[in-house]
């Protein structure tokens, strides 16, 4: 049976800084079977010739350009043009472990047809590619909906390895860097392939997640309204058998709600703070509660960030199975249990 070409897809906008050790990574792949196609999105950086010195000594690396777009156009471009049987979308700031690639086809094959995805653990690196924080490690698979929606486990878009057909026809969606509020794009596609299909893990830190200053995901006002429109999409297509998983997409939208409305207070904006409020109770009173316990717990805390911690070994030193750090989902074991009965598994 021949090897499966993969199809990694890389988006990047200005990314001098951080593309070439992306490429990199991927390039040493143990699983050699690759085609990398690099989107670059209207860059005035740097960013086309990094991939051009690549592509001259790795003829599986290909440039391809666009106007500026966002990052779903981006990766659309490079799923269309893709001929791979699997897709690996990387961001151009993000790192891979030699054999990532290696280890989710592996699971891939066992996990059956119906499993349209294998995701890994991840770890947090800075710009140098040093470990930042404590890295998650959940195991979550099979039908996995409700446990996706109410808790983000795979966390970012450089993880997943996704069957090509499935990719293509669940797309990224263009609505929300649109509407200005890019930034939950990767959710939102992971959220539609779990409405239909199974999921599975690759247990091991097989991706570097770098933490940038001034990144997107360090723009909270944006994420957080990000969060509440990809909610809202997917509430949109859901059919009357999937009550709860409409329901909780409720509790998490209030949630989010109480979320904005403290940033929101935090810069002087009392109408949109209080607005806020309201609706979050008004929309889900569980869930209302539910974040204005979370905001007290932050304040009691302090603010953090996982930029300011200090730096621990290099991303590369790491055995990928080794824990940096004790974990905790932050969920009883008792909604653990009830997420995972109405997944079915």
């Amino acid at each position: 049976m021949p090897s499966p070409l993969v199809s990694v897809i890389i988006p990047a906008f200005n990314a001098s800084n951080t593309l070439d050790a992306t490429l990199q990574s991927v390039r040493e792949q143990t699983h050699r079977e690759l085609e990398i196609l690099v989107v670059d999105d209207g860059s005035t950086d740097e960013t086309a010739g990094i991939v051009e010195r690549h592509a001259g000594a790795d003829g599986r690396v290909r440039l391809l350009r666009q106007l500026n777009g966002g990052v779903a156009r981006a990766r659309n471009h490079g799923l269309a043009i893709a001929a791979g049987d699997f897709a690996a979308p990387l961001d151009a700031d993000d790192i891979w472990h030699p054999a990532k690639i290696e280890r989710q086809l592996a699971v891939m094959q066992t996990a059956g047809d119906d499993c349209a995805l294998v995701y890994n653990w991840f770890r947090r690196i800075d710009l140098a590619g040093r470990i930042v924080g404590t890295s998650a490690s959940p195991e979550i698979t099979g039908r996995v909906l409700m446990r996706h929606i109410d808790w983000n486990f795979i966390s970012n878009g450089s993880t997943p390895l996704v069957r090509m057909p499935l990719a293509r026809d669940v797309g990224y969606d263009i609505s929300l860097h649109d509407a200005g509020l890019q930034g939950c794009e990767d959710y939102l596609f992971q959220l539609r392939l779990a409405l239909r299909h199974r999921f599975a893990c690759a247990p091991a830190f097989l991706t570097g997640y770098r933490i940038v200053p001034g990144a997107m995901s360090a723009r909270a006002h944006r994420m957080i309204r990000s969060h509440i429109m990809a909610y809202s999409l997917l509430a949109a297509e859901l059919d009357d058998s999937q009550e709860e998983a409409r329901a909780l997409i409720d509790r998490r939208i209030a949630t989010l709600r109480i979320e904005l409305a403290r940033n929101r207070l935090r810069r002087g904006d009392l109408r949109q703070g209080l607005g806020n409020v309201v609706r979050a109770f008004l929309l889900d009173m569980g869930g209302a509660w539910q974040g204005l316990r979370a905001e007290l717990r932050r304040l009691r805390a302090g603010s953090f960030s996982h930029a300011d911690m200090a730096p621990g070994p290099s991303f590369a030193r790491m055995e990928p199975e080794a824990p940096d750090g004790v974990w905790s989902t932050r969920r009883s074991d008792r909604w653990l249990v009830r997420l995972a009965a109405l997944d079915g598994d």
